[in-house]
């Protein structure tokens, strides 16, 4: 029985530990459209509020939350991604001891 198929699941588990990395790093570029628009929106007000002189905590958690919850997602996806590819070894090996204890043989 040849070995199970993980190639798939591998990718994107490599995929997900770079991007999770770069956006524990703080880059923009490694979060979704969506979130990249929030951060930006955030940064946006909070330039405002250094030109009128005034504080940017509330931006500032704003963009720590973008990116708190772009990792949370990532994390997630990570470990879905490998549940999954355990699922397909688990299966193979299930599979390959079922052939064998049906096989007669001997």
């Amino acid at each position: 029985m040849a070995k199970p198929n993980t190639k798939p699941f591998d990718r994107q588990i490599r995929e997900a530990e770079s991007r999770l990395t770069r956006v524990r790093n703080g880059e923009i570029s490694a979060l979704s459209g969506g979130e990249q628009a929030r951060a930006f929106l955030h940064i946006g007000r909070g330039v405002r509020r250094v030109i009128r002189g005034k504080s940017t905590a509330a931006p500032d958690r704003a963009v720590d939350r973008v990116f708190a919850d772009a990792e949370e997602r990532i994390s997630a996806e990570l470990q879905a991604a490998r549940t999954a590819r355990q699922a397909v070894i688990t299966e193979a090996a299930t599979a390959k001891v079922a052939k064998r204890a049906e096989s007669k043989w001997w």
